[in-house]
């Protein structure tokens, strides 16, 4: 293979995962957005610049497959791509953007993604266990989004906090709604000296989430301390793999930058990723 060819299919991988993020990130704002924030002109904007994006990605993907494809001198295998996506040039918004369900887990995926990886199943680089993997990244994304934005969350419930419960049952409700296997999931973080139990699991994408509260601090840094132990406490389990902190602040102790400097600095796993939200009490 030459590094010209290598090179495209980084290109073609690169492109499409990124065309799963776009659509990700519009799926979530059309499902969770208000019709009235709806009608707002930074709705609008954001909306209208991740489907040009979603759509000039897609066009991209088609010319540096067909380029691809040249190269290898797979003549009617190009000649089979034009006839099914040729139509991405022509094609409307509408139904270049066009989802679908998994049965078995319920999430949303786009078709035109979905299609592309399936025609490119026979090549190595495209990883023929591609519906599996694009869901499970689209719905790590998912639960990012939500996750990040447990402020909007707390808002909406008009709770007023004094516990860290009252945080992860507020967002663990909506995961709940999104991530059916959460209702009843089960772990196997067992020690000899304590059963590790986290806020939230969700096994459909192998992801378990940690909340912890801070309102001085003090309490943020005892709080980051204490999740350097949970590093530890939760492993033993193979249907977890990633895990994430979100640390709620009632005040902007760090800000963050300080925070993302202070995660990087203590040297966590690579499956452990930090959230900062500035909430109030």
């Amino acid at each position: 293979m030459t590094k010209e060819q290598k090179y495209r299919e980084n290109k073609i991988t690169e492109n499409l995962w990124s065309m799963s993020s776009d659509f990700s990130k519009l799926s979530l704002m059309w499902q969770y957005t208000s019709e009235v924030e709806k009608k707002e002109e930074n709705y609008i904007n954001q909306e209208t610049a991740l489907e040009e994006n979603f759509i000039y990605k897609a066009k991209t993907v088609y010319r540096l497959i067909t380029t691809y494809l040249e190269t290898l001198k797979l003549n009617e295998y190009l000649n089979d791509f034009k006839k099914e996506f040729a139509t991405l040039f022509t094609d409307s918004p509408e139904t270049l953007l066009e989802s679908d369900l998994c049965e078995e887990t319920g999430e949303e995926y786009n078709k035109i993604v979905s299609k592309i990886w399936l025609f490119l199943a026979p090549f190595e680089f495209s990883e023929k266990s591609y519906i599996d993997k694009l869901l499970k990244q689209t719905g790590v994304k998912y639960l990012e989004h939500i996750l990040r934005n447990t402020q909007v969350i707390i808002n909406k419930t008009g709770l007023t906090l004094k516990s860290e419960p009252q945080i992860y049952k507020a967002v663990k409700f909506v995961v709940e709604s999104v991530f059916p296997s959460s209702l009843k999931p089960t772990s196997g973080f067992f020690k000899s000296f304590k059963n590790y139990t986290p806020d939230i699991l969700i096994p459909e994408i192998h992801t378990a989430v940690e909340y912890k509260y801070a309102d001085t601090e003090e309490k943020l840094k005892s709080q980051v301390d204490q999740v350097i132990a949970d590093t530890k406490g939760y492993t033993g389990d193979t249907n977890y793999e990633i895990f994430y902190a979100v640390f709620y602040v009632t005040e902007n102790f760090w800000g963050i930058d300080k925070f993302e400097t202070v995660w990087k600095e203590m040297q966590f796993p690579k499956n452990w990723k930090g959230i900062y939200v500035i909430g109030k009490k």
